[in-house]
């Protein structure tokens, strides 16, 4: 009789692994995407147990634009290999600006270091995919790995750049030596010149 069950149960479990394989396809290629958007939105804290690099705040005029926090694993950051590192640029933005006044002063800032035509008009179509306006008590996250960089609204996942030379120029804006911002730069690579 033991005999039966288990073979019954046999039977059982090569029915169900039948019935899986034969459910794969009726997955669409956009859920399988999702859960690897999940692995990013669980992986967001890595940046928080990081340690602050430097810190500063753009101004324009008499108003606080935004505040702005550099971190690393290992709270410095090397400018001669900028590259050496993961990093985290924390962006907590002190007044409303509209998704089009964040892609156009993104465009401004790429053209000031010398970014391509063509390569701002591909790149800001990419990131206008990802972002959206903000608001005062809003945060904006961009980790940049290795691998490319990822965009959070607060811990949040908005969306991943592949594109590695795109990642980079991106933070290029804060961090290059031709940024247009070379006080908020010195401050947030923790300079004290």
């Amino acid at each position: 009789m033991k005999k039966n069950g288990v073979s019954f149960y046999v039977a059982g479990l090569s029915n169900v692994a039948i019935l899986l394989v034969l459910l794969i396809p009726l997955f669409s290629a956009k859920s399988f995407a999702r859960d690897t958007i999940k692995n990013d939105k669980q992986d967001y804290p890595v940046w928080e147990q990081w340690q602050t690099v430097g810190h500063s705040t753009l101004k324009w005029g008499l108003w606080d634009i935004y505040d702005a926090q550099l971190k690393t694993p290992s709270g410095r950051y090397d400018v001669a290999e900028p590259a050496s590192t993961d990093v985290a640029l924390l962006i907590d933005y002190r007044r409303k600006i509209s998704k089009k006044r964040l892609l156009s002063a993104t465009d401004q800032q790429w053209a000031h270091l010398g970014v391509s035509r063509e390569n701002r008009k591909r790149w800001l179509k990419q990131l206008s995919k990802i972002w959206k306006g903000v608001r005062a008590g809003d945060r904006l996250v961009f980790v940049l790995s290795a691998s490319g960089g990822r965009f959070y609204f607060g811990h949040r996942f908005l969306g991943r750049i592949d594109d590695v030379r795109l990642a980079r120029t991106f933070l290029d804006i804060w961090l290059s030596d031709n940024t247009a911002y070379p006080q908020l730069r010195q401050q947030l690579i923790g300079s004290k010149r």
